[in-house]
């Protein structure tokens, strides 16, 4: 069976996906769906060759050993087609020859099953970056919705974040990338690259507050042969690395402020020297900053230089605690479920109704980064498809928890200025609707649902949002 999507929109990414096992298909097709691919599925090697010589692909994902044509002959093909076709064969029986053989033949990378989905996406992703770039890729615009490939939610703080990364993207200014620990802050740096014309160059991070001074200042800016104890030959900085591209500092209220005089030079002058080197290098490099700290604070307190803030503060985004934007929780559900479910084989598809309500109530500490490790947790140890109460950590049952809605009670309308806005009648319209599909299944989550056109724990989350219980 060969699925063909009906449109494709200008700009996307082309993928072919080829499996004959449909639950591997089905899972590789909707996780690279949701990271803005075009992707198109086959179960077998005769179907793929048929479609490549119809269609150049971005990328193919093809298993080994299938019926008729087998993995390699769909790599040949592809790359027949296309040099720059990354390939990517994947096999249950690999062998140092099997993938000696893919590599020989131009696959991007052999990976042996099972494999984790975050694995493969990373594959995906170097393979399209090492692409050669030619001038019309380089200079063509922003495609809307790339960065959605990282940024996951509904609430309208996302919303918010999505439409200044966009507005930001293609300009050259620094960005800082402000919130608490776990929200996501290296992701909103990637989407800011990708929104920029530096899209298809590098993409550099590192972490400031792991390292001390002397070596920070030699990740950033490299060093000469014998210019320290231990400097055995020369090193490459972060710098030059990410030359003509972007440079994501983490954590930046870490660093000592001696060094902060010498990045705020080379984000003045676009110049850096290597330690123990005199000679002046010139880079290109766009800075993404992030912080946890009050950078005014450690201004006061003569811990962060004001000059080097407000060259690094040109842009400012803030990214908010999960607490603060609930709508954002479904679609992280069926996010890290889906990727879960591929790591371990289960086919976990979403969370009972009292998960969910323990979900909404729970104030998530650890923001993004903790409902990744419970949902994580959940999947490991679930027998069925729904993740019910035995699967969530003891410790989140007790913890203090946000006031819930009364569920036999509808919430009374907050004040507000007449006429209703424009939120308000899309609120009380989707409310009208949900509760219309609920009455008319007769309460069957799944079948409204499916009425509705939202996933499941999307609906769950609104039935709680409204007080429909």
């Amino acid at each position: 069976m060969v699925e063909t999507p009906a449109h494709t929109p200008d700009g996307l990414r082309h993928m072919l996906v080829v499996d004959d096992e449909p639950g591997m298909r089905q899972l590789l097709a909707a996780a690279f769906r949701d990271l803005s691919f075009d992707v198109t599925t086959a179960s077998n090697g005769d179907k793929a060759v048929e479609l490549i010589q119809q269609q150049t692909y971005d990328v193919v994902i093809t298993d080994l050993r299938m019926p008729g044509r087998d993995g390699l002959a769909v790599l040949r093909a592809a790359k027949d087609r296309s040099l720059d076709t990354v390939v990517i064969v994947v096999s249950a029986y690999g062998t140092i020859e099997m993938s000696v053989e893919a590599m020989r033949l131009g696959a991007f990378d052999f990976i042996t099953k099972p494999f984790k989905l975050q694995q493969i996406e990373m594959k995906v992703h170097k393979g399209l970056d090492a692409r050669p770039v030619a001038a019309p890729r380089t200079s063509a615009p922003h495609v809307p919705g790339s960065r959605e490939r990282y940024i996951i939610g509904d609430s309208q703080d996302t919303r918010t974040l999505l439409k200044m990364i966009d507005k930001i993207g293609p300009s050259r200014s620094s960005v800082l990338i402000t919130g608490p620990t776990g929200t996501g802050k290296e992701l909103v740096a990637r989407a800011i690259h990708d929104a920029s014309p530096r899209r298809h160059r590098p993409f550099v991070a590192l972490n400031c507050a792991a390292l001390a001074p002397g070596i920070l200042e030699s990740e950033l800016f490299g060093h000469e042969k014998g210019s320290f104890t231990g400097a055995v030959s020369r090193r490459v900085g972060r710098f030059e690395q990410a030359h003509t591209g972007t440079l994501f500092l983490d954590e930046v209220g870490e660093i000592d402020p001696n060094i902060q005089t010498k990045l705020l030079r080379a984000l003045q002058e676009g110049e850096i020297e290597r330690v123990g080197s005199a000679q002046t290098i010139k880079v290109d490099v766009r800075i993404v900053a992030a912080t946890n700290a009050d950078l005014r604070e450690a201004i006061l307190e003569g811990r962060f230089r004001e000059d080097f803030y407000y060259r690094l503060n040109v842009f400012s985004l803030r990214v908010e605690p999960l607490r603060a934007r609930p709508d954002d929780i479904p679609a992280l559900i069926d996010h890290f479920l889906r990727k879960f479910s591929a790591e371990t084989g289960k086919n976990v598809v979403g969370v009972d109704d009292d998960v969910m309500t323990l979900f909404m109530r729970y104030p998530w500490p650890g923001n993004v980064r903790e409902l990744e490790n419970v949902l994580e947790r959940a999947v490991v140890l679930a027998e069925d498809a729904i993740v019910s109460r035995g699967e969530v950590p003891q410790d989140m049952l007790f913890a203090p928890q946000e006031p819930d809605i009364d569920p036999g009670v509808t919430p009374a309308p907050r004040a507000a200025p007449e006429p209703p806005s424009l939120s308000e009648r899309t609120d009380r319209l989707e409310c009208e609707m949900i509760a219309e599909a609920l009455q008319r299944f007769r309460w069957n989550k799944t079948k409204a649902a499916e009425h509705l056109g939202i996933k499941r724990t999307t609906l769950q989350y609104k039935i709680k949002k409204y007080g429909l219980e």
